[in-house]
């Protein structure tokens, strides 16, 4: 619910306005306003930005001289600043070719506003949709972390409560959490640790998911949680096939817009009662934990297809999975540590997902048929057991699942 550049195109008192350069960095969120004016020193105004203000100048200080505009241009990028509006009159009378080049370069948003229009009416009004964007955002957000995060019952009619935020939650509906795929380790690399970098990201990640499932006319409430994106949604079908389309664009907008970063996708069962919608996160958020356990990033998982990581996440108690781990597979595990040549444990998991197919697991391990026979021959041995016998299978086929989660 932040206000955007492009939003406060659609205030009636700046009706007027017109973008002459910069649209790409429309998307840029507005923190507040700011009237950069100094007769001395025309720059000397922008040094106190903070980032994220729209800065406002009449030209006093600069009239047309065009180098010190680009000058200002490129200070407000450096402070990153969310745009520039120039009021057009008496003492800038247009906007110069450098100017408007300098400034799609820089995306950075660059309007005129006539003469006429006059600040004062026009600060007013961002700075009021400002401020009532930031109440109702936090009392959605309070309203929101109360379904999924609260220990207490829900208070009065949820769903009349969604419906007062202009949001549609009746019948059945899921949680869908968008997590973006090893953010600390990304952030190591890029050498990024400070906040405001970090805030500049997530808002950019945030802002595409509202405006991509705005694209597909899907008006959903949205929390944020460390560095991923929650949302609310109906799910009938139509509305399903609309969020498909819609998770699957913002996977790939993403990876074009985002410098590499790419994003894992959960989404938990439905259910009619709103209270239950804490389960369907919990549900989304295992269901992304099972794709990081098989070595996955830029999914989509649902958490009706996870299958037995369903079961074994249900398992709270580490030791359990650990002994059970133990007990089917530890002969073979000990052997492995013995021998750094031994990789009975990685031949016999390749074994079984080829559906035991000596000639496909031996093209895959690249090893001879008999040497592979003589390694399947010892694993058996070890653990005494059949590998040929369904239920043999099945029992060690979950300690090697219950591994990859305790990996």
């Amino acid at each position: 619910m932040s206000i955007s550049v492009k939003d406060i195109l659609k205030l009636d008192s700046l009706k007027k306005i017109n973008l002459v350069g910069g649209e790409n960095g429309l998307e840029k969120c507005i923190e507040w306003i700011y009237v950069a004016e100094c007769f001395e020193n025309p720059l000397e105004g922008i040094k106190w930005l903070q980032g994220g203000e729209i800065i406002f100048i009449t030209g006093v200080g600069i009239k047309d001289n065009t180098s010190l505009l680009l000058d200002l241009i490129r200070g407000i990028n450096e402070k990153n600043g969310a745009g520039l509006i120039v009021n057009i009159g008496p003492y800038i009378k247009s906007i110069s070719d450098e100017a408007i080049k300098l400034a799609d370069e820089l995306e950075i948003p660059l309007f005129t506003l006539p003469w006429e229009v006059k600040l004062v009416e026009v600060s007013r009004e961002i700075s009021n949709a400002i401020v009532l964007s930031r109440i109702e955002e936090n009392s959605l957000t309070h309203f929101l972390s109360n379904i999924l995060f609260g220990d207490g019952e829900l208070e009065g009619d949820a769903i009349q409560k969604a419906a007062y935020f202009g949001y549609n939650l009746s019948g059945e509906c899921c949680i869908c959490v968008i997590d973006i795929d090893g953010f600390e380790r990304y952030l190591k690399f890029k050498h990024l640790d400070d906040e405001i970098s970090i805030s500049k990201i997530k808002i950019t990640f945030r802002k595409i998911v509202q405006d991509i499932l705005e694209k597909h006319a899907l008006k959903v409430p949205i929390i944020d949680k460390d560095d991923a994106v929650i949302f609310f949604t109906r799910s009938e079908e139509n509305c399903m096939t609309r969020v498909d389309k819609a998770l699957k664009e913002i996977q790939e907008v993403i990876k074009k817009r985002m410098d590499g970063l790419s994003v894992s996708i959960g989404v938990g069962n439905s259910y009619k009662d709103l209270k239950m919608m804490k389960q369907s996160f919990n549900e989304a958020e295992l269901a992304i934990d099972s794709a990081k356990c098989q070595g996955l990033d830029d999914t989509i998982t649902r958490y009706k297809d996870i299958g037995i990581y369903g079961l074994i996440f249900s398992i709270k108690n580490r030791s359990t999975l650990e002994n059970y781990f133990f007990d089917v597979l530890g002969p073979i595990i000990n052997n492995d540590n013995k021998s750094k040549d031994s990789n009975l444990v990685e031949i016999l998991d390749t074994y079984l997902n080829e559906n035991c197919n000596i000639t496909a697991t031996a093209e895959k391990l690249f090893l001879h048929r008999n040497t592979l026979k003589y390694k399947i021959k010892k694993i058996e041995e070890l653990l005494d057991c059949d590998l040929h016998n369904f239920n043999d299978c099945i029992k060690v086929k979950m300690a090697l699942y219950i591994n990859t989660v305790i990996k």
